[in-house]
């Protein structure tokens, strides 16, 4: 056990977050178990220090097939498989790019059905179609620590409630406080919780009754 991360965790996190974290851990030894967060956000809750305003980063929001010129520069970590998928979608990206063109961050939003090729197995995450799921944000690292993720996200928020939707669906793992941090501080709110927990060779996934809302459950792909 690596009691200087606990010690670590105990004073940034606390004693509470930190026992649910060992917890966590301790039953991914019996089996795979994944807890995540669903998250919400919109006009209203987003602080506005993240909205757009002038001497801040400028982006734009672009069709997916805008993006795929990128694909060529592989410390984008964008692919051809990707962007196809998201090019049948119909998803968007919100992409901030500097003098030259060169990509320095993006968020991509999709109103459809979405695979989850992060996950094991990747199964389809479903939500209702009047909020935009907000998913693969990168930023290279040469411009990190600048918050040019949570200023694409918040233009992008802004885009989207301007094109009708009602604001941003999204997730992040429940044991990484750390992002939670972030996306609280942000404005996100958590409204429910996804549950997997692996019997057999299948990935079962539950969702919380406060997902209801939103119309967030996810489905197990097809073998």
């Amino acid at each position: 056990m690596n009691l200087d991360y606990y010690r670590e965790s105990v004073a940034h996190h606390g004693l509470g977050a930190t026992l649910y974290h060992a917890a966590y851990r301790a039953a991914n030894q019996l089996t795979e178990v994944a807890v995540w967060n669903a998250l919400f956000i919109d006009q209203d809750l987003v602080d506005k220090s993240f909205l757009p305003a002038p001497g801040r980063p400028f982006g734009r929001m672009v069709d997916a097939a805008e993006m795929r010129p990128h694909v060529a520069d592989p410390a984008n970590v964008l692919t051809d498989r990707f962007i196809d998928e998201a090019i049948a979608r119909g998803d968007r990206c919100y992409v901030i790019c500097d003098d030259a063109g060169d990509v320095m961050s993006y968020g991509w939003y999709s109103t459809r059905p979405t695979r989850l090729t992060e996950v094991q197995g990747e199964p389809v995450l479903h939500f209702d179609p009047s909020y935009a799921y907000m998913y693969h944000g990168f930023t290279r690292p040469e411009h990190r620590g600048r918050r040019l993720h949570a200023l694409g996200i918040g233009a992008a928020l802004v885009e989207c409630q301007r094109s009708g939707l009602r604001g941003l669906v999204s997730y992040t793992v429940a044991s990484n406080f750390s992002s939670l941090k972030s996306c609280y501080r942000m404005g996100y709110q958590t409204f429910g919780h996804l549950v997997m927990v692996k019997i057999g060779v299948h990935h079962v996934w539950s969702a919380t009754p406060g997902c209801k809302k939103y119309g967030v459950y996810i489905e197990e792909a097809a073998s």
